[in-house]
């Protein structure tokens, strides 16, 4: 058995008896399938992030539960077709942590290393030149004929 968390919203505007008929809806389905529920709370009206389907509102509603990873899949798929359920979120709560290992310490070269496989590995290329300021520029030779016409001056 796994533990779950389960977060989901209703429209604001519901009364009493409805709310504690999703409710039970839904502890019904994990009951039915084995599973246990250690709580339902009741968070009460709270303001949306945005709005959703006209609404501003929702009342929110915390279910835990011991289940099956099949009574997560089919609640998931329950509130996704449901109505009454603006929106949900179930959360698996005892997900095993995983150990983080230490980072590798980097290979020590010597910077001097580095520059002489550099050199010798990598052919040299040269990417660009500048022009000394005394040599003519790079376009005052002879200019390409434009479509149709020539060189020459008439």
């Amino acid at each position: 058995m796994r533990k779950y968390e389960l977060l989901f919203i209703t429209h604001p505007d519901y009364d009493e008896d409805k709310v504690s008929s999703v409710i039970q809806r839904y502890q019904d389905v994990v009951t039915r399938e084995k599973g246990s529920v250690k709580t339902s709370d009741k968070w009460g009206k709270r303001r949306l992030a945005y709005e959703i389907d006209g609404l501003k509102e929702g009342l929110y509603i915390l279910m835990t539960f011991d289940a099956g990873r099949e009574v997560a899949a089919e609640m998931d798929r329950l509130m996704r077709i449901d109505q009454d359920v603006i929106r949900h979120m179930i959360s698996r709560m005892d997900r095993p942590r995983r150990k983080i290992s230490p980072r590798k310490p980097l290979r020590e070269t010597r910077p001097e290393e580095v520059r002489v496989e550099a050199r010798e590995s990598m052919p040299a290329k040269v990417v660009r030149e500048t022009a000394p300021e005394s040599a003519a520029p790079a376009d005052a030779g002879p200019k390409a004929p434009k479509a149709g016409g020539t060189t020459e001056p008439q």
